[in-house]
């Protein structure tokens, strides 16, 4: 979620030795590998790989010399090399037959094969700080063998069909073929390819959720389905739902309505079985040709077969294997034997180097039993991948197989430290699981792939359903969850404290990629066997990626269900206090303001006073502050905030001092103390700049430059600094911009951005600012923020002339009523009341300015009475009340003065001089408007300053162009 590095015309060149080959250049003392001047992303290890390869260019390079360069001094496996090598060439786009970079001597080692060229280059110094791809992306395929044609078709059949499902038995390689699909389709998606692993959720009630972290929609969506599909709709993106069978109904669900909706995207799913939709398109992926039963090929004819192939190639990889005439009858065999199943293949390729072909062909014909009666009901093919499997585990040392089943635990990608903490239970040792690993991956029962320095780890769907058997057949293995669950909370408290220094996009990166993990480790921990003071604790050190990624409606759900036992279960006051608060935060966000939010909060409030911790009771009073002022209870809030700083005296590094600060601030504004109010907000301003840094810090000074900013436009455009204010809005928004916070960017366009556009008249900033607010509620739904956007559209609308657009002001002002969102609900039924005067519609107009008074005594908004009171005025004299109006304006005057809103007071001296004029009173009218009109020093474009200036030019007896005056309307077009 944070912006890109700065923008090229800021960075600066140096001059670097450089080695350059075909179109990437590599930068040794940078790290940095560039594809036509754009950074490749490589991990660690595979950087110094290649830069021995590179810089020994056409010598042999031996295994032990490339292992001592990548991990010097450090015992590995050999598979660490073979893996990390196989990620370089990916990289590269090296994974064809015949290579162009970097060639195999087979048990020997590498050598690089292109030319080289050494030149000194000028290189960007940001490039090295390039970001990470989202995660959300799909993992490049391996080398895809047999398949080219099919995949050709594929992508074919969905340029002309919106939903494509590849059905299949398991191992048959579905998501191998559809990432290559991916890959060839990705030129016409124009809005990228969105990959969502459905094999890292258990839970069928979780793949909205999963749906949603994949698209990268943050927020509280009521529907995560929906949410998904208001995304895809004005997209053009290839959706791939990878392993649907065990979600199938809610993949199926998905897919119908995916189909219903008006979308340029397509979907791509893959599952054992159809989802069967009407409209789904199913190609079924069958097996790789092999040869038949008895045939004696040469080498050439075999390697025809794509099954053979793919055998070759596997064996290759891992065993330097190398294919010779003797070996084609056998390898012939092997592969129609175990029914051309991909998966299956590899799972025999990987005992190359523990058996030789004819020896692969006697073990396999005694211990599968092809010739056995399948099982009722089990497919042949599944059932020939499951006995592969299971041959293959149980040529496994006792230890490789007790560390295969533990692995089942892990939901996604994992890394040896996890696999250690986890394996320790059962007894194994470090050395044994760095061994295991390595001798898994060589055997194609786990993959690996380089991520920066070290290896991540990941079982495949059908191995993990087998090793998961496997686990709960094993006594040793029976505190494999447990341990699983203590590792992911080890992390995520681990996340907490790398918070604080982390760069941020390296955390997100980091902690969003172990979301599959916490889940699982949450769902186990409050199910029936679980551990629910775990799940807690749990719950509490996932607050921070929560908050940080805005996966606000699954963090609501975990939060109450923590709650909720957490009053049933002995626990601390403080964790109480850490719940309740981040609940309180993530309803906040909710479409609607329910009594729930103030419970949690109370409860966060007790929690925090129970347990004596003064940052949770401050941060717990703000909060609640917060939510009253949204509800529009200000002396109720400002009773808060004030018990809020009162703490902050015993505590002045309080980490919530600032936000109570601001806060009680905000609070006095909305009460129209203004003076006291910007003496506060001026000095938060001034306290926090633009950090430029990536630390944690930074980002923390860059979010209070931008909060402070949500409240300070508001105060400074009623006190007459119309410019200053509309500055002040528009760098909050654009600090939001640079730092890729599009909660804080919502916040500073609805509550700072967009109503003083709208005030100042600004209509080119008002349409940009509705247009920025209705793209950041695409990625990140924030319920409270929709009907704001619809009620500034309306404005908008209005404004340009639209007389029907008066209804939906209306509708986006009910709506905001009904979900209780009702801060500075009297300004905005203001501004209806005056749109209906503009239409001549007296009653309704007076119908919404009697509610927006209303509104404004019951909530404690002083801030907007004068404003309400002449908009009250202007009705009354459209309804042929002139003395009442006159009376109503000089009330509204007085207020105005009495809290220092010199807009207002403008505002209403200009309609108090129409009058007068209008009824012959132009001296006073005069006297009243010109001193209140002169002391402005700034905003001399806006509408207000406009009308008063123009008026003034007619009403002075020096004036005698104005011809006969005709008095104007006195209701303006901007309102709060």
């Amino acid at each position: 979620m944070r912006a890109a590095t700065e923008t090229r015309q800021r960075a600066t060149l140096r001059r670097e030795l450089t080695y350059c080959f075909g179109p990437f250049r590599l930068v040794p003392r940078r790290q940095l590998l560039l594809l036509d001047g754009r950074p490749v992303k490589l991990g660690g290890r595979a950087f110094e790989l290649l830069q021995v390869l590179v810089q020994r260019c056409g010598e042999l390079v031996s295994k032990n010399e490339l292992m001592a360069a990548a991990w010097p001094g450090t015992f590995l496996h050999d598979s660490n090399l073979k893996v990390n090598m196989w990620s370089l060439r990916r990289s590269l786009g090296d994974t064809q037959i015949e290579p162009v970079y970097i060639a195999t001597v087979a048990r020997r080692g590498y050598k690089f094969i292109a030319e080289v060229q050494i030149s000194i280059g000028e290189i960007e110094d940001d490039l090295a700080f390039a970001e990470p791809l989202p995660l959300s992306n799909p993992p490049l395929p391996r080398g895809i063998v047999g398949r080219e044609a099919e995949v050709v078709e594929i992508a074919g059949l969905l340029a002309d069909n919106r939903h494509v499902t590849l059905a299949g038995a398991g191992g048959i390689g579905k998501t191998t073929v559809g990432l290559a699909v991916a890959q060839a389709l990705a030129p016409r998606c124009r809005d990228g390819v969105c990959f969502v692993d459905l094999a890292t959720i258990s839970d069928p009630t979780l793949f909205g959720a999963a749906l949603v972290t994949a698209l990268g929609i943050r927020g509280n969506p009521d529907n995560s389905l929906a949410a998904a599909l208001d995304y895809l709709r004005p997209r053009q993106m290839l959706l791939i739902l990878d392993n649907c069978e065990h979600v199938l109904p809610a993949a199926t669900i998905f897919a119908g309505r995916f189909m219903a909706d008006t979308s340029s995207s397509r979907l791509l799913a893959t599952s054992r079985e159809p989802l069967g939709n009407a409209t789904e398109h199913v190609v079924r992926l069958g097996s790789l040709a092999s040869p038949k039963s008895g045939y004696a090929p040469t080498v050439d004819q075999a390697v025809r077969f794509p099954a053979v192939q793919l055998f070759v190639r596997r064996a290759a990889e891992w065993s330097d294997y190398q294919f010779v005439d003797r070996d084609c009858e056998a390898i012939a065999w092997i592969c129609h034997s175990l029914g051309g199943i991909p998966l299956a293949i590899e799972l025999a390729a990987a005992q190359i180097g523990r058996f030789n072909p004819r020896e692969l062909v006697a073990i396999l014909d005694h211990n599968l039993g092809f010739r056995a009666p399948a099982a009722d009901g089990a497919p042949p093919r599944q059932e020939t991948l499951m006995a592969t499997i299971d041959w293959s585990f149980r040529l496994l040392s006792q230890r490789e197989a007790r560390l295969f089943g533990l692995l089942s635990v892990f939901s996604d990608a994992f890394e040896v430290e996890d696999a250690v903490f986890v394996a320790e239970a059962a007894g194994l040792t470090p050395v044994d699981v760095v061994t295991g690993l390595g001798s898994l991956v060589a055997k194609s029962l786990l993959s690996a792939q380089a991520q920066g320095a070290s290896l991540r780890y990941r079982l495949l769907d059908s191995t993990r359903r087998y090793a998961a058997e496997r686990r709960r057949a094993d006594p040793a293995c029976g505190q494999a969850l447990p341990r699983h669950a203590q590792r992911v909370l080890a992390l995520f408290e681990q996340s907490e404290e790398e918070w604080n220094w982390r760069e941020p996009a390296d955390w997100t990166q980091r902690y969003l990629g172990r979301i599959a993990d916490l889940r699982a480790a949450l769902s186990w921990a409050f199910g029936e066997d679980g551990d629910p003071v775990l799940g807690i604790r749990l719950t509490v050190a996932a607050i921070t990626l929560w908050s940080e990624t805005s996966i606000l409606s699954e963090a609501q759900a975990r939060l109450e269900e923590a709650l909720a036992l957490a009053e049933t279960v002995s626990c601390d006051d403080l964790l109480k206090a850490k719940l309740a608060c981040a609940l309180g935060r993530s309803l906040f966000y909710a479409r609607k303001m329910s009594n729930e939010n103030e419970v949690a909060w109370l409860d966060a409030i007790a929690f925090a006073r129970s347990a004596g911790n003064i940052e949770y009771q401050q941060r717990a009073l703000v909060g609640f502050a917060f939510y009253l002022l949204q509800i529009g209870q200000v002396p109720r809030a400002i009773t808060y905030l004030e018990e809020a700083t009162e703490l902050a005296d015993r505590d002045r590094d309080l980490t919530a001092t600032s936000e109570a600060d601001r806060a009680l601030a905000w609070a006095c504004a909305f009460a129209g103390e203004l003076s006291k109010s910007r003496a506060v907000l001026d000095r938060l301003a001034a306290t926090y700049s633009l950090a430029k840094g990536r630390s944690r810090e930074d980002a923390n000074e860059v979010y209070r430059f931008i909060t402070v900013r949500f409240n300070l436009p508001f105060v400074a455009w009623m006190q007459g600094q119309a410019d200053y204010a509309a500055k002040l809005a528009r760098d909050a928004v654009e600090a939001a911009d640079r730092s890729g916070h599009w909660v804080s960017q919502s916040n500073a366009l609805g509550l700072a951005a967009l109503p003083v556009a709208l005030e100042t008249g600004n209509l080119d900033a008002l349409a940009s600012f509705t247009e920025r607010l209705r793209r950041n509620l695409e990625r990140e739904r924030i319920s409270r923020w929709v009907p704001v956007e619809r009620y500034f559209s309306a404005c908008l609308r209005d404004l340009h002339g639209d007389r029907r657009a008066v209804e939906d002001i209306r509708a986006a002002i009910e709506e905001l009523i009904e979900c209780r969102f009702l801060m500075r609900i009297g300004s905005y039924l203001a501004v209806l009341a005056r749109a209906y005067l503009r239409q001549g519609r007296i009653a309704e107009a007076r119908e919404a300015i009697t509610r927006a008074i209303g509104h404004q005594e019951r909530q404690g908004e002083r801030w907007c009475r004068s404003e309400l009171q002449r908009v009250d005025a202007a009705v009354l004299l459209h309804a042929g009340e002139p003395l009442r109006a006159e009376k109503r304006l000089q009330q509204a005057l007085a207020e105005a003065r009495a809290i220092g809103a010199a807009t207002f007071e403008l505002r209403i001296a200009t309609d108090l001089a129409a009058h007068w004029i209008g009824t012959g009173r132009r001296i006073k009218a005069v006297r009243l408007l010109a001193p209140i009109y002169e002391s402005f020093a700034e905003g001399f474009e806006t509408p207000d300053l406009v009308a008063a200036s123009r008026l003034l030019q007619c009403a002075r007896p020096t004036a005698s162009s104005c011809g006969h005056y005709r008095q104007p309307n006195p209701v303006h077009a901007r309102g709060a």
